[in-house]
């Protein structure tokens, strides 16, 4: 169980822990892509290679979404729905070990304000003069530092265009940021990675939703933790 605590761990690191969407938002599929993955850690190396070309999906609809991440090839599969109370449920299937953790709105804040996040602090810099276009969106430059993370960091460009606010970065709150990441690269002691958004829709396939946890181990996130 430890090793697979592992896996998940690693990817967990890289884009899905969903938080809430802004109800202003009424529904839409947003597919971003890892272009690019490196480390210097040569265990973590052959982890990061097969990484490349994995794609995450947030679906939403008013105050619900979900996270969908499909990783090396569908060996690692991890779903994350957030409903409208903000209670969470996270299907994380990783070579047919599948493990569902289960947790309140009530819960996670009793986590969070229990556990030290070196990243909760944001030091968060624009520059409107570098843009680019991304997925149909006009972008400007971001650039964010964490004081109280050594070697961490994340640049990327952002869209006032779209106004949910799903943090898909682990312990990031994009919530601050002045808008939604189309492409952003995130460098911290374990790797550097690089997650470009391919396609924004308005539309939702809303079957997604019914999420089956048919086959997986039920915990709590202290227990997962």
């Amino acid at each position: 169980m430890k090793s697979i605590k592992n896996i998940f761990s690693i990817a967990l690191l890289t884009l899905f822990a969903v938080a809430n969407v802004n109800a202003q938002s009424e529904k839409g599929t947003i597919t971003l892509e890892i272009t690019d993955v490196s480390s210097d850690n040569p265990q973590v190396a052959a982890f990061a290679e097969g990484m490349k070309g994995s794609e995450t999906k947030v679906f939403f609809r008013g105050a619900e979404s979900l996270t969908r991440v499909d990783m090396m090839g569908g060996m690692i599969k991890i779903d994350v729905k957030i409903d409208e109370e903000e209670n969470s449920d996270m299907l994380m299937n990783a070579m047919g070990n599948k493990i569902w953790v289960a947790s309140t709105k009530l819960e996670e804040a009793r986590m969070k304000a229990e556990t030290d996040n070196p990243m909760e602090e944001m030091d968060i810099t624009y520059d409107k003069d570098d843009t680019k276009e991304i997925a149909g969106y006009n972008c400007y430059k971001m650039t964010v530092e964490f004081p109280d993370a050594e070697d961490s960091g994340l640049v990327g460009y952002v869209t006032e265009d779209i106004t949910i606010r799903p943090n898909f970065i682990r312990g990031v709150d994009i919530k601050d940021f002045a808008g939604f990441p189309l492409e952003f690269t995130f460098t911290n002691p374990m790797m550097t990675m690089t997650t470009v958004a391919k396609t924004v829709e308005d539309t939702v396939d809303e079957s997604v939703f019914d999420i089956n946890t048919s086959g997986y181990q039920k915990m709590t996130m202290a227990e997962f933790a």
